[in-house]
């Protein structure tokens, strides 16, 4: 459809049900509707990825489909301004569902599932030494994040750091529009996503409270960090480095 800094720890189950993802190569960002008849297969993929031990897999639900007759649970025009963002570092015409961003820089349709599997089978995020240090822990009622050994080309802009706050797995079984009858099955849907700031050579630590991320006690929520370079005209370029964090409360 269409529409006019790495650590060298892999994933880790941390205390208290935490579990990190601190060496991660390949980041999936792929653009999904519920109200998108061309998006299960897209999910279907992306579900299989979002479990592998270097992966980082993210849902971004849009919400331009909804006018179809179906209200996307998870949609979002905040995450539809990410995918725009997305649209002018490429020089897209039009923004479509499903789309795939693998690592800030390869943009694919999101069901083309031989064409995605062979671009990550090329090559994948830089990790171990000289390349950037990102990492993202608990310490008490908090999150702590952590950015350094970031170097900036001269005359380039200072990448920046991204949060991206998501839910774990959700089933939605959708009654109208293009998907009626189907159940659908969404993993780490976006709930929000925000820019912490610009990282220099001197790096960054952040703190967030844990209240920020986790939204309902009784369900598992977690938190991506995106180091992600910046174009000349501000849009964003390719991702540097990436980690996460899921907490369950059980």
């Amino acid at each position: 459809m269409a529409a006019a800094i790495a650590v060298l720890l892999p994933t880790a189950l941390a205390f208290g049900g935490e579990r990190t993802k601190q060496q991660i190569t390949h980041v999936l960002e792929l653009f999904t509707s519920q109200g998108c008849s061309s998006c299960p297969p897209a999910d279907a993929f992306l579900a299989e990825q979002v479990d592998k031990p270097h992966v980082l897999a993210l849902s971004y639900h849009v919400d331009y489909w909804d006018y179809i007759g179906w209200r996307d649970t998870f949609g979002s025009e905040h995450n539809d301004d990410r995918q725009a963002a997305y649209a002018k570092a490429f020089a897209n015409k039009m923004v479509y569902t499903p789309q795939l961003i693998i690592n800030g820089h390869v943009d694919l349709v999101g069901s083309h599932i031989a064409k995605i599997e062979r671009t990550m089978a090329e090559g994948g995020l830089a990790t171990g030494p000289g390349a950037a240090s990102l990492s993202v822990r608990r310490i008490g009622d908090s999150i702590h994040i952590s950015a350094h050994d970031v170097a900036t080309p001269p005359g380039a802009r200072k990448p920046m750091l991204v949060l991206v706050n998501f839910g774990d797995v959700a089933t939605v079984a959708v009654d109208r529009g293009e998907n009626q009858g189907k159940t659908l099955v969404s993993v780490h849907p976006v709930r929000s996503w925000q820019l912490m700031g610009m990282v220099g050579a001197e790096g960054m630590e952040v703190d967030m409270p844990l209240s920020s991320i986790i939204h309902d006690g009784a369900k598992t929520y977690g938190c991506a960090v995106l180091l992600q370079a910046v174009k000349s005209d501000g849009s964003p370029g390719p991702i540097l480095a990436a980690t996460q964090i899921e907490i369950d409360p059980n």
